[in-house]
Protein backbone atom coordinates (compact mmCIF):
# COMPACT_ATOMS: atom_id res chain seq x y z
CA UNK A 1 0.00 0.00 0.00
CA UNK A 2 2.85 2.38 0.84
CA UNK A 3 4.59 1.58 -2.46
CA UNK A 4 1.40 2.33 -4.38
CA UNK A 5 0.98 5.63 -2.55
CA UNK A 6 4.58 6.57 -3.35
CA UNK A 7 4.03 5.88 -7.06
CA UNK A 8 0.85 7.94 -7.08
CA UNK A 9 2.55 10.82 -5.27
CA UNK A 10 5.32 10.85 -7.87
CA UNK A 11 2.69 11.11 -10.62
CA UNK A 12 0.93 14.05 -9.01
CA UNK A 13 3.65 16.49 -10.07
CA UNK A 14 2.90 15.79 -13.76
CA UNK A 15 -0.84 16.45 -13.29
CA UNK A 16 -2.08 20.02 -13.21
CA UNK A 17 -4.71 21.11 -10.71
CA UNK A 18 -4.10 18.37 -8.12
CA UNK A 19 -2.91 19.24 -4.62
CA UNK A 20 -2.44 16.63 -1.90
CA UNK A 21 -2.97 17.77 1.71
CA UNK A 22 -2.51 15.42 4.66
CA UNK A 23 -2.87 15.81 8.41
CA UNK A 24 -1.53 13.78 11.32
CA UNK A 25 -0.71 14.09 14.99
CA UNK A 26 2.05 11.46 14.75
CA UNK A 27 4.50 12.68 12.09
CA UNK A 28 7.26 10.35 13.28
CA UNK A 29 5.11 7.34 12.37
CA UNK A 30 4.88 8.29 8.69
CA UNK A 31 7.05 6.53 6.13
CA UNK A 32 10.15 8.76 5.64
CA UNK A 33 9.98 8.30 1.87
CA UNK A 34 6.68 10.18 1.85
CA UNK A 35 8.21 13.19 3.55
CA UNK A 36 10.95 13.89 1.02
CA UNK A 37 10.72 16.87 -1.37
CA UNK A 38 8.67 16.07 -4.45
CA UNK A 39 5.97 14.28 -2.50
CA UNK A 40 5.12 16.33 0.55
CA UNK A 41 7.13 19.47 -0.12
CA UNK A 42 5.88 21.52 2.82
CA UNK A 43 5.39 20.56 6.45
CA UNK A 44 3.55 22.89 8.82
CA UNK A 45 3.40 22.30 12.55
CA UNK A 46 0.18 23.55 14.12
CA UNK A 47 1.08 23.82 17.77
CA UNK A 48 -0.77 24.87 20.88
CA UNK A 49 -2.39 28.30 20.40
CA UNK A 50 -0.77 31.30 22.01
CA UNK A 51 -2.79 33.58 24.34
CA UNK A 52 -3.55 35.91 21.42
CA UNK A 53 -4.71 33.00 19.26
CA UNK A 54 -6.85 31.65 22.11
CA UNK A 55 -8.45 35.09 22.38
CA UNK A 56 -9.40 35.00 18.69
CA UNK A 57 -10.82 31.47 19.06
CA UNK A 58 -12.87 32.44 22.11
CA UNK A 59 -14.26 35.50 20.36
CA UNK A 60 -15.30 33.32 17.42
CA UNK A 61 -17.00 30.78 19.69
CA UNK A 62 -18.74 33.42 21.81
CA UNK A 63 -20.06 35.16 18.70
CA UNK A 64 -22.77 32.48 18.44
CA UNK A 65 -23.57 32.32 22.14
CA UNK A 66 -25.75 34.39 24.45
CA UNK A 67 -23.47 35.90 27.06
CA UNK A 68 -22.88 38.93 29.26
CA UNK A 69 -19.08 38.73 29.28
CA UNK A 70 -16.99 41.82 28.70
CA UNK A 71 -14.00 41.84 26.38
CA UNK A 72 -11.70 42.26 29.38
CA UNK A 73 -13.09 39.04 30.89
CA UNK A 74 -12.60 37.23 27.57
CA UNK A 75 -8.94 38.31 27.60
CA UNK A 76 -8.62 37.10 31.18
CA UNK A 77 -10.10 33.74 30.18
CA UNK A 78 -7.68 33.46 27.25
CA UNK A 79 -4.72 34.06 29.56
CA UNK A 80 -5.97 31.47 32.08
CA UNK A 81 -6.49 28.62 29.59
CA UNK A 82 -2.86 27.53 29.30
CA UNK A 83 -2.35 24.63 26.90
CA UNK A 84 -5.91 24.66 25.52
CA UNK A 85 -6.32 23.92 21.81
CA UNK A 86 -9.36 24.85 19.72
CA UNK A 87 -11.30 21.70 20.60
CA UNK A 88 -10.58 22.23 24.30
CA UNK A 89 -11.91 25.80 24.12
CA UNK A 90 -15.05 24.58 22.33
CA UNK A 91 -15.51 21.98 25.06
CA UNK A 92 -15.03 24.70 27.66
CA UNK A 93 -17.76 26.84 26.11
CA UNK A 94 -20.06 23.83 25.85
CA UNK A 95 -19.52 22.97 29.53
CA UNK A 96 -20.19 26.59 30.51
CA UNK A 97 -23.44 26.53 28.52
CA UNK A 98 -24.50 23.31 30.22
CA UNK A 99 -23.79 24.88 33.60
CA UNK A 100 -25.94 27.87 32.64
CA UNK A 101 -28.73 25.53 31.56
CA UNK A 102 -28.57 23.64 34.86
CA UNK A 103 -28.86 26.90 36.76
CA UNK A 104 -31.85 27.92 34.64
CA UNK A 105 -33.54 24.53 35.14
CA UNK A 106 -33.24 24.83 38.92
CA UNK A 107 -34.78 28.30 38.73
CA UNK A 108 -37.71 27.03 36.64
CA UNK A 109 -38.38 24.20 39.07
CA UNK A 110 -38.36 26.56 42.04
CA UNK A 111 -40.61 29.04 40.24
CA UNK A 112 -43.14 26.38 39.24
CA UNK A 113 -43.27 25.34 42.86
CA UNK A 114 -44.24 28.92 43.80
CA UNK A 115 -46.52 29.37 40.80
CA UNK A 116 -44.92 32.69 39.83
CA UNK A 117 -43.30 31.93 36.48
CA UNK A 118 -46.25 31.48 34.15
CA UNK A 119 -44.98 33.86 31.48
CA UNK A 120 -43.22 33.93 28.13
CA UNK A 121 -39.45 33.73 28.26
CA UNK A 122 -37.22 36.22 26.49
CA UNK A 123 -33.67 35.11 25.78
CA UNK A 124 -30.89 37.55 26.46
CA UNK A 125 -27.84 37.57 24.24
CA UNK A 126 -26.08 38.96 21.25
CA UNK A 127 -26.95 36.58 18.46
CA UNK A 128 -29.95 34.82 17.05
CA UNK A 129 -28.43 31.34 16.86
CA UNK A 130 -27.81 30.07 20.35
CA UNK A 131 -24.90 27.64 20.58
CA UNK A 132 -24.82 27.18 16.81
CA UNK A 133 -21.73 25.50 15.44
CA UNK A 134 -20.70 23.94 18.74
CA UNK A 135 -20.80 20.31 19.71
CA UNK A 136 -23.96 19.72 21.68
CA UNK A 137 -25.37 23.10 20.69
CA UNK A 138 -28.41 21.63 18.92
CA UNK A 139 -29.36 19.73 22.06
CA UNK A 140 -29.22 22.92 24.09
CA UNK A 141 -31.40 24.73 21.55
CA UNK A 142 -33.97 21.92 21.66
CA UNK A 143 -34.11 21.93 25.44
CA UNK A 144 -34.31 25.69 25.75
CA UNK A 145 -36.88 26.03 22.96
CA UNK A 146 -39.16 23.47 24.59
CA UNK A 147 -39.33 25.52 27.78
CA UNK A 148 -41.45 28.21 26.10
CA UNK A 149 -43.70 28.45 23.07
CA UNK A 150 -43.05 32.14 22.52
CA UNK A 151 -39.29 32.35 22.06
CA UNK A 152 -38.40 35.73 20.66
CA UNK A 153 -35.21 37.07 19.14
CA UNK A 154 -32.07 36.95 21.25
CA UNK A 155 -31.33 40.64 21.46
CA UNK A 156 -30.18 42.28 24.62
CA UNK A 157 -33.26 44.16 25.89
CA UNK A 158 -32.99 47.76 26.91
CA UNK A 159 -32.97 47.99 30.69
CA UNK A 160 -35.04 51.21 30.55
CA UNK A 161 -37.73 49.49 28.50
CA UNK A 162 -37.83 46.54 30.90
CA UNK A 163 -38.13 48.79 33.96
CA UNK A 164 -40.87 50.82 32.25
CA UNK A 165 -42.82 47.64 31.53
CA UNK A 166 -42.62 46.49 35.15
CA UNK A 167 -43.56 49.96 36.42
CA UNK A 168 -46.55 50.08 34.09
CA UNK A 169 -47.79 46.75 35.40
CA UNK A 170 -47.56 47.98 38.97
CA UNK A 171 -49.32 51.26 38.16
CA UNK A 172 -52.16 49.41 36.45
CA UNK A 173 -52.92 47.72 39.72
CA UNK A 174 -51.71 44.33 38.58
CA UNK A 175 -49.69 42.56 41.17
CA UNK A 176 -46.96 41.60 38.76
CA UNK A 177 -43.99 42.81 40.79
CA UNK A 178 -42.79 39.32 41.55
CA UNK A 179 -43.54 38.33 37.96
CA UNK A 180 -41.41 41.19 36.62
CA UNK A 181 -38.54 40.32 38.94
CA UNK A 182 -38.78 36.71 37.79
CA UNK A 183 -38.56 37.92 34.19
CA UNK A 184 -35.39 39.86 34.98
CA UNK A 185 -33.91 36.87 36.78
CA UNK A 186 -34.77 34.50 33.92
CA UNK A 187 -33.17 36.85 31.43
CA UNK A 188 -29.99 36.81 33.50
CA UNK A 189 -30.04 33.04 33.98
CA UNK A 190 -30.37 32.37 30.26
CA UNK A 191 -27.24 34.39 29.52
CA UNK A 192 -23.75 33.03 30.10
CA UNK A 193 -21.71 34.86 32.71
CA UNK A 194 -18.01 34.74 33.55
CA UNK A 195 -18.62 32.51 36.59
CA UNK A 196 -19.95 29.78 34.26
CA UNK A 197 -16.59 29.65 32.49
CA UNK A 198 -14.69 29.68 35.78
CA UNK A 199 -16.63 26.62 36.95
CA UNK A 200 -16.23 24.92 33.58
CA UNK A 201 -12.47 25.50 33.69
CA UNK A 202 -12.31 23.36 36.82
CA UNK A 203 -13.78 20.43 34.83
CA UNK A 204 -12.22 20.83 31.39
CA UNK A 205 -8.48 20.22 31.17
CA UNK A 206 -6.13 20.48 28.17
CA UNK A 207 -6.41 17.33 26.08
CA UNK A 208 -2.62 17.04 25.81
CA UNK A 209 -2.33 16.93 29.60
CA UNK A 210 -4.94 14.31 30.40
CA UNK A 211 -2.46 11.45 30.42
CA UNK A 212 -0.28 12.79 33.22
CA UNK A 213 -2.25 15.66 34.72
CA UNK A 214 -2.62 15.62 38.47
CA UNK A 215 -5.72 17.04 40.09
CA UNK A 216 -4.18 19.58 42.43
CA UNK A 217 -6.23 20.18 45.59
CA UNK A 218 -7.32 23.74 46.18
CA UNK A 219 -4.53 24.75 48.54
CA UNK A 220 -3.91 28.40 49.36
CA UNK A 221 -0.93 30.04 50.99
CA UNK A 222 -3.09 30.55 54.08
CA UNK A 223 -3.24 26.76 54.48
CA UNK A 224 0.55 26.57 54.89
CA UNK A 225 1.78 27.81 58.25
CA UNK A 226 5.12 29.58 58.52
CA UNK A 227 8.00 29.38 56.01
CA UNK A 228 7.41 32.94 54.83
CA UNK A 229 10.81 33.27 53.19
CA UNK A 230 10.41 30.03 51.24
CA UNK A 231 6.96 31.15 50.09
CA UNK A 232 8.45 34.39 48.83
CA UNK A 233 11.15 32.57 46.88
CA UNK A 234 8.60 30.23 45.29
CA UNK A 235 6.39 33.14 44.26
CA UNK A 236 9.39 34.89 42.71
CA UNK A 237 10.21 31.78 40.68
CA UNK A 238 6.66 30.87 39.59
CA UNK A 239 4.24 33.80 39.85
CA UNK A 240 6.48 36.76 39.06
CA UNK A 241 7.51 35.56 35.54
CA UNK A 242 3.81 35.40 34.59
CA UNK A 243 2.61 38.60 36.24
CA UNK A 244 5.68 40.81 35.73
CA UNK A 245 7.24 39.75 32.43
CA UNK A 246 7.99 43.35 31.46
CA UNK A 247 9.95 43.89 34.66
CA UNK A 248 12.29 40.98 33.92
CA UNK A 249 12.81 42.18 30.34
CA UNK A 250 13.45 45.73 31.52
CA UNK A 251 16.09 44.68 34.03
CA UNK A 252 17.72 42.33 31.51
CA UNK A 253 17.53 39.00 33.34
CA UNK A 254 15.57 35.80 33.32
CA UNK A 255 13.64 34.35 36.26
CA UNK A 256 14.78 31.25 38.15
CA UNK A 257 13.90 28.09 36.27
CA UNK A 258 14.50 25.49 38.97
CA UNK A 259 13.84 25.29 42.70
CA UNK A 260 14.89 22.42 44.96
CA UNK A 261 13.30 22.25 48.41
CA UNK A 262 15.01 20.03 50.97
CA UNK A 263 14.61 19.47 54.66
CA UNK A 264 13.19 17.09 57.27
CA UNK A 265 10.08 15.08 56.41
CA UNK A 266 6.82 16.70 57.41
CA UNK A 267 7.84 20.34 56.87
CA UNK A 268 5.25 21.03 54.12
CA UNK A 269 7.54 20.80 51.06
CA UNK A 270 4.92 19.01 48.94
CA UNK A 271 2.13 21.16 50.36
CA UNK A 272 3.92 24.35 49.30
CA UNK A 273 4.44 22.99 45.78
CA UNK A 274 0.71 22.35 45.52
CA UNK A 275 -0.06 25.79 46.93
CA UNK A 276 2.16 27.64 44.46
CA UNK A 277 0.63 25.71 41.54
CA UNK A 278 -2.88 26.43 42.78
CA UNK A 279 -2.20 30.13 43.39
CA UNK A 280 -0.48 30.65 40.04
CA UNK A 281 -3.15 28.73 38.10
CA UNK A 282 -0.60 26.96 35.89
CA UNK A 283 -0.63 23.47 34.43
CA UNK A 284 0.83 21.17 37.05
CA UNK A 285 2.66 17.94 36.20
CA UNK A 286 3.53 15.94 39.30
CA UNK A 287 5.97 13.06 38.97
CA UNK A 288 7.30 10.62 41.53
CA UNK A 289 10.75 9.29 40.71
CA UNK A 290 10.01 5.56 40.36
CA UNK A 291 7.15 6.27 37.91
CA UNK A 292 9.64 7.08 35.14
CA UNK A 293 11.60 3.82 35.39
CA UNK A 294 10.85 0.99 32.98
CA UNK A 295 12.35 -2.45 32.50
CA UNK A 296 12.55 -1.91 28.73
CA UNK A 297 15.72 -0.34 27.35
CA UNK A 298 15.18 3.26 26.28
CA UNK A 299 11.66 3.58 27.66
CA UNK A 300 12.73 5.43 30.82
CA UNK A 301 14.62 8.07 28.84
CA UNK A 302 11.67 8.36 26.48
CA UNK A 303 9.37 9.00 29.44
CA UNK A 304 11.59 11.87 30.60
CA UNK A 305 11.66 13.40 27.10
CA UNK A 306 7.90 13.06 26.78
CA UNK A 307 7.37 14.71 30.16
CA UNK A 308 9.34 17.83 29.24
CA UNK A 309 7.87 17.91 25.72
CA UNK A 310 4.36 18.01 27.15
CA UNK A 311 5.38 20.70 29.62
CA UNK A 312 6.83 22.85 26.82
CA UNK A 313 3.76 22.32 24.64
CA UNK A 314 1.46 23.39 27.47
CA UNK A 315 3.59 26.23 28.83
CA UNK A 316 3.48 28.01 31.17
CA UNK A 317 3.58 24.94 33.36
CA UNK A 318 5.20 23.45 36.45
CA UNK A 319 6.94 20.08 36.69
CA UNK A 320 7.09 18.84 40.26
CA UNK A 321 9.44 15.97 41.17
CA UNK A 322 8.53 14.54 44.55
CA UNK A 323 11.33 12.59 46.27
CA UNK A 324 13.75 13.40 43.46
CA UNK A 325 16.58 11.61 45.30
CA UNK A 326 15.09 8.31 44.10
CA UNK A 327 15.43 9.49 40.49
CA UNK A 328 18.55 11.68 40.37
CA UNK A 329 21.03 9.44 42.15
CA UNK A 330 24.78 9.94 41.79
CA UNK A 331 26.05 8.36 38.58
CA UNK A 332 28.76 5.73 38.37
CA UNK A 333 27.81 3.67 41.41
CA UNK A 334 27.25 0.56 39.32
CA UNK A 335 30.32 -1.23 38.01
CA UNK A 336 29.00 -1.60 34.46
CA UNK A 337 28.20 2.12 34.16
CA UNK A 338 25.10 1.51 32.03
CA UNK A 339 22.39 1.25 34.66
CA UNK A 340 18.89 2.58 34.05
CA UNK A 341 19.31 5.24 36.73
CA UNK A 342 22.47 6.57 35.02
CA UNK A 343 20.72 6.86 31.66
CA UNK A 344 17.69 8.56 33.21
CA UNK A 345 19.94 10.96 35.09
CA UNK A 346 21.81 11.87 31.90
CA UNK A 347 18.56 12.47 30.05
CA UNK A 348 17.27 14.61 32.91
CA UNK A 349 20.41 16.78 32.78
CA UNK A 350 19.96 17.27 29.05
CA UNK A 351 16.32 18.31 29.44
CA UNK A 352 17.07 20.70 32.29
CA UNK A 353 19.89 22.51 30.52
CA UNK A 354 20.21 21.21 26.98
CA UNK A 355 19.60 22.43 23.44
CA UNK A 356 15.86 22.86 24.07
CA UNK A 357 15.18 25.97 26.09
CA UNK A 358 12.70 25.62 28.94
CA UNK A 359 10.59 28.64 28.11
CA UNK A 360 7.90 29.21 30.75
CA UNK A 361 8.56 25.78 32.29
CA UNK A 362 9.49 25.82 35.97
CA UNK A 363 10.90 22.72 37.65
CA UNK A 364 10.26 22.28 41.37
CA UNK A 365 11.66 19.31 43.27
CA UNK A 366 11.47 18.12 46.85
CA UNK A 367 13.72 15.79 48.80
CA UNK A 368 14.92 15.11 52.32
CA UNK A 369 18.32 13.76 51.21
CA UNK A 370 20.07 16.28 48.95
CA UNK A 371 23.39 14.53 49.63
CA UNK A 372 22.14 11.55 47.57
CA UNK A 373 21.53 13.68 44.46
CA UNK A 374 24.08 13.89 41.64
CA UNK A 375 26.09 17.14 42.09
CA UNK A 376 25.69 17.98 38.40
CA UNK A 377 21.97 18.45 38.98
CA UNK A 378 22.49 21.00 41.75
CA UNK A 379 24.58 23.51 39.84
CA UNK A 380 23.14 26.94 38.93
CA UNK A 381 21.26 26.88 35.64
CA UNK A 382 19.46 23.68 36.51
CA UNK A 383 18.34 24.30 40.06
CA UNK A 384 19.04 27.97 40.65
CA UNK A 385 17.66 27.97 44.17
CA UNK A 386 18.20 25.41 46.89
CA UNK A 387 15.76 26.18 49.70
CA UNK A 388 16.04 24.63 53.12
CA UNK A 389 12.54 24.01 54.48
CA UNK A 390 13.31 23.47 58.13
CA UNK A 391 11.17 22.86 61.20
CA UNK A 392 8.99 25.82 62.21
CA UNK A 393 10.01 28.28 64.87
CA UNK A 394 7.74 29.28 67.76
CA UNK A 395 5.75 31.84 65.77
CA UNK A 396 5.30 29.41 62.90
CA UNK A 397 4.17 26.65 65.25
CA UNK A 398 1.57 28.99 66.70
CA UNK A 399 0.28 29.68 63.19
CA UNK A 400 0.20 25.96 62.36
CA UNK A 401 -1.76 25.22 65.54
CA UNK A 402 -4.21 27.97 64.58
CA UNK A 403 -4.75 26.40 61.14
CA UNK A 404 -5.36 22.87 62.44
CA UNK A 405 -7.39 23.77 65.54
CA UNK A 406 -9.67 26.03 63.50
CA UNK A 407 -11.30 22.85 62.19
CA UNK A 408 -12.28 21.70 65.71
CA UNK A 409 -14.21 23.45 68.49
CA UNK A 410 -11.85 24.39 71.34
CA UNK A 411 -12.47 25.51 74.88
CA UNK A 412 -11.51 28.97 76.08
CA UNK A 413 -8.49 27.68 78.05
CA UNK A 414 -6.59 26.67 74.88
CA UNK A 415 -3.55 28.93 74.50
CA UNK A 416 -1.85 28.75 71.11
CA UNK A 417 1.24 30.56 72.39
CA UNK A 418 1.71 28.05 75.18
CA UNK A 419 1.22 25.14 72.77
CA UNK A 420 3.84 26.58 70.43
CA UNK A 421 6.27 26.85 73.36
CA UNK A 422 5.65 23.23 74.41
CA UNK A 423 6.30 21.78 70.93
CA UNK A 424 9.92 22.83 70.43
CA UNK A 425 11.50 20.73 67.65
CA UNK A 426 8.19 19.50 66.20
CA UNK A 427 7.53 19.70 62.48
CA UNK A 428 4.27 20.65 60.81
CA UNK A 429 3.35 16.98 60.41
CA UNK A 430 4.01 16.40 64.12
CA UNK A 431 1.67 19.26 65.05
CA UNK A 432 -1.00 17.92 62.71
CA UNK A 433 -0.72 14.53 64.41
CA UNK A 434 -0.93 16.16 67.86
CA UNK A 435 -4.19 17.89 66.93
CA UNK A 436 -5.71 14.66 65.61
CA UNK A 437 -4.59 12.67 68.64
CA UNK A 438 -6.01 15.34 70.95
CA UNK A 439 -9.40 14.90 69.31
CA UNK A 440 -9.20 11.13 69.80
CA UNK A 441 -8.24 11.61 73.47
CA UNK A 442 -11.28 13.86 73.95
CA UNK A 443 -13.54 11.19 72.43
CA UNK A 444 -11.96 8.48 74.59
CA UNK A 445 -12.76 10.57 77.63
CA UNK A 446 -16.37 11.03 76.53
CA UNK A 447 -18.10 10.21 73.27
CA UNK A 448 -20.36 13.20 73.94
CA UNK A 449 -17.41 15.62 74.01
CA UNK A 450 -18.14 18.79 72.09
CA UNK A 451 -14.79 20.60 72.27
CA UNK A 452 -11.08 20.15 72.81
CA UNK A 453 -9.59 21.25 76.11
CA UNK A 454 -6.02 22.26 76.88
CA UNK A 455 -5.48 19.06 78.86
CA UNK A 456 -6.30 16.93 75.80
CA UNK A 457 -3.72 18.69 73.65
CA UNK A 458 -1.04 18.56 76.37
CA UNK A 459 -1.61 14.82 76.73
CA UNK A 460 -1.15 14.40 72.97
CA UNK A 461 2.07 16.46 73.13
CA UNK A 462 3.49 14.20 75.85
CA UNK A 463 2.72 11.12 73.76
CA UNK A 464 4.21 12.56 70.56
CA UNK A 465 7.82 11.98 69.56
CA UNK A 466 9.43 14.91 67.69
CA UNK A 467 11.15 14.14 64.39
CA UNK A 468 14.93 13.91 64.18
CA UNK A 469 16.20 17.09 62.55
CA UNK A 470 19.89 17.33 63.50
CA UNK A 471 21.08 15.66 60.29
CA UNK A 472 19.05 18.04 58.14
CA UNK A 473 20.39 21.12 59.89
CA UNK A 474 23.89 19.98 58.93
CA UNK A 475 22.76 19.48 55.34
CA UNK A 476 21.26 22.97 55.26
CA UNK A 477 24.65 24.56 55.90
CA UNK A 478 26.14 22.55 53.03
CA UNK A 479 23.51 22.82 50.31
CA UNK A 480 21.45 25.95 50.90
CA UNK A 481 21.84 28.60 48.19
CA UNK A 482 20.63 32.20 47.83
CA UNK A 483 18.10 32.33 50.65
CA UNK A 484 17.55 31.38 54.25
CA UNK A 485 14.17 30.09 55.30
CA UNK A 486 12.54 31.84 58.22
CA UNK A 487 13.12 28.85 60.51
CA UNK A 488 16.93 29.14 60.40
CA UNK A 489 17.27 32.87 59.87
CA UNK A 490 17.92 33.62 63.53
CA UNK A 491 20.51 30.86 63.88
CA UNK A 492 22.52 31.75 60.80
CA UNK A 493 22.29 35.51 61.31
CA UNK A 494 24.31 37.38 58.72
CA UNK A 495 26.41 34.46 57.46
CA UNK A 496 26.94 33.92 53.77
CA UNK A 497 23.98 32.18 52.11
CA UNK A 498 25.90 30.99 49.07
CA UNK A 499 27.69 27.65 48.93
CA UNK A 500 30.47 29.27 46.93
CA UNK A 501 33.91 29.68 48.51
CA UNK A 502 34.67 33.03 50.18
CA UNK A 503 38.06 34.28 51.29
CA UNK A 504 36.66 35.59 54.55
CA UNK A 505 35.49 32.13 55.61
CA UNK A 506 38.85 30.64 54.70
CA UNK A 507 40.60 33.35 56.74
CA UNK A 508 38.48 32.67 59.82
CA UNK A 509 38.91 28.90 59.74
CA UNK A 510 42.52 28.37 58.54
CA UNK A 511 44.71 31.46 58.07
CA UNK A 512 43.87 33.24 61.31
CA UNK A 513 44.77 30.29 63.61
CA UNK A 514 48.04 29.83 61.70
CA UNK A 515 48.87 33.54 62.03
CA UNK A 516 48.31 33.44 65.76
CA UNK A 517 50.56 30.39 66.02
CA UNK A 518 53.50 31.96 64.12
CA UNK A 519 53.24 35.45 65.54
CA UNK A 520 51.07 37.19 62.98
CA UNK A 521 53.10 36.35 59.85
CA UNK A 522 49.98 35.99 57.76
CA UNK A 523 48.05 39.09 56.81
CA UNK A 524 44.27 39.20 56.60
CA UNK A 525 43.03 39.50 52.99
CA UNK A 526 41.28 42.73 52.13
Amino acid sequence: MVATLLNLMDGVSTTDGVLVIAATNRPDSIEPALRRPGRFDREFEIGVPSPKQRLDILRTLLRNMDHCISDMQVQQLAMATHGFVGADLASLCNEAALGCLRRYSKFRVSCHGLGSCEMPITYVGQSGNNMEGMEGGSDLRDISSSSSDSTSSCKLPDSTEMVSQITANIQNGINNNSEGLSLVKENCLLSLVFEDFEKARMKVRPSAMREIILEVPKVNWEDVGGQREVKTQLMEAVEWPQKHQDAFKRIGTRPPTGVLMFGPPGCSKTLMARAVASEAGLNFLAVKGPELFSKWVGESEKAVRSLFAKARANAPSIIFFDEIDSLAVTRGKDNDGVSVSDRVMSQLLVELDGLHQRVDVTVIAATNRPDKIDPALLRPGRFDRLLYVGPPDENDREEIFRIHLSKSPCSSDVSLKELAHLTEGCTGADISLICREAAVIALEESLDAEELAMCHIKTAIRQARPSEIQLYQELSAKFERLVHSSSVEKKLGSQQCSTRFTGFTFWQTVIKPVSELFGGLAKQPS
